[in-house]
């Protein structure tokens, strides 16, 4: 990735270069923390240099909302599955165990986004309606944006029904895209694929972006997996805070 460095200790880190100085930090946690655990985000913030006492998060209900944050809403919990802001120092995390955790970062404008994409906010579109939201309100275009889609249930273990199939054939327009494999006559989905498509799809270039290709359900001794799990209440949290 073009000025991203990449760094594994018991998170998976990345620093994305915005284009006149600073760079956004991205961090997402593995099984040793969990990111419902106020303790255990707080020696995450304090090892990776991340102010806590700014970090800003959503409700998740699986929905398309997006929300702008600005400096009224730092620290405010509100339902929504997607956050944007320009404020540097201002961590913005989501949590996820199998649904698809996807960072944006604006690097011309300097603007960031952290977004919860399980099946719904998939079919929803939220990828597309949070980059809307960027050049709404932060001038963004599409050219400018990296994106980093994170640690999810992948194809190999993620089974479905075809009916969820046939439902995503509506907003998968080119019939040459598959997103789904057939495994013993069941159909698993691949979410990570559909929001890869979703973001070329707006106008963000293919190079720039980067699928980690980290399957919760496989990797399940390093992420918490909701389906592998056993319905687990634990998180992987997926964070992005502006440095200048």
């Amino acid at each position: 990735m073009e000025n991203c460095t990449t760094n594994m200790k018991d998170c998976i880190t990345k620093e994305i270069s915005f284009k006149d100085g600073g760079f956004a930090k991205v961090v997402i946690t593995e099984r040793k923390y969990n990111a419902k655990n106020p303790e255990d985000m707080q020696l995450v913030f304090d090892e990776y240099g991340l102010n806590y006492e700014n970090m800003t998060d959503c409700k998740q209900i699986h929905s398309d909302i997006v929300r702008v944050i600005k400096k009224d809403d730092i620290g405010a919990t509100e339902e929504s599955d997607a956050m944007i802001t320009n404020i540097p120092d201002v961590p913005l995390m989501i949590y996820t165990a199998d649904c698809v955790p996807i960072v944006l970062v604006d690097t011309k404008r300097k603007v960031i986004a952290d977004i919860h994409a399980g099946w719904r906010g998939t079919y929803a579109e939220i990828v597309v309606k949070t980059i809307k939201s960027m050049l709404n309100n932060f001038g963004s275009n599409p050219e400018d944006i990296v994106a980093i889609i994170g640690p999810a249930i992948g194809p190999c273990c993620y089974e479905v029904s075809e009916d969820l199939v046939d439902k995503f054939n509506t907003i998968v327009t080119n019939k040459d895209f598959k997103f789904y494999i057939i495994k013993e006559d069941r159909f698993h989905i691949d979410l990570t694929k559909i929001n890869s498509y979703l973001l070329e799809k707006c106008g963000v270039n293919k190079e720039n972006i980067h699928n980690l290709n980290i399957c919760t359900s496989c990797q399940n001794d390093k992420f918490y997996s909701y389906r592998k799990d056993n319905k687990t209440d634990k998180r992987i949290g997926t964070i992005v805070q502006i440095k200048l």
